[in-house]
């Protein structure tokens, strides 16, 4: 399976990792064949990365183990039968792919709403704090740079004291 953007500038795909270091360009009867025209068993799989027909790889290579005795670390999956990925493999290697072609101003949005989120989670945590330890809605309007008024609305779910 492969993913492509709207504008159809990348085609992403969960690609087939041999030794060697050679793309996989068709699986056909149980073998791989190479963009150097050799064909190999499907047995020969080493792994699964997102690729994009931009020349993007991902860092990030999922190992695939044949031992099935073996507890696979991380970022390795027992496979018996090699060939495509399987389907959570897939799913990683299209969010890594998407995180590739998203654009960096998006990017940038999305850091700074996580940003916000946490400082919102520590500011809601010292909010309670500060009821707990007798603050009055006044004072923490104040600290906050709101009215009283704004601060018992927005916190009110902390509000122990009843004041």
């Amino acid at each position: 399976m492969s993913w492509q953007t709207v504008d159809g500038a990348h085609e992403g795909r969960a690609a087939i990792e041999v030794p060697g270091a050679h793309e996989v360009t068709e699986i056909k009867g149980g073998m791989l064949t190479l963009d150097n025209g050799n064909q190999v068993s499907v047995q020969e799989t080493a792994g699964w990365r997102a690729r994009c027909t931009c020349g993007w790889a991902a860092p990030l290579t999922i190992e695939r183990v044949t031992d099935r005795d073996l507890a696979p670390a991380a970022h390795q999956v027992y496979d018996a039968e090699g060939g495509p990925a399987p389907k959570w493999v897939e799913e990683s290697c299209h969010t890594e792919w998407l995180d590739h072609v998203r654009p960096a101003n998006l990017k940038a949005v999305q850091r700074a709403a996580e940003a916000a989120e946490e400082s919102n989670r520590r500011l809601d945590d010292a909010v309670a704090s500060a009821r707990e330890s007798g603050s009055s809605w006044a004072d923490i309007g104040v600290a906050v740079g709101i009215s009283r008024q704004s601060a018992h609305t927005r916190w009110r779910r902390f509000d122990t004291t009843g004041q």
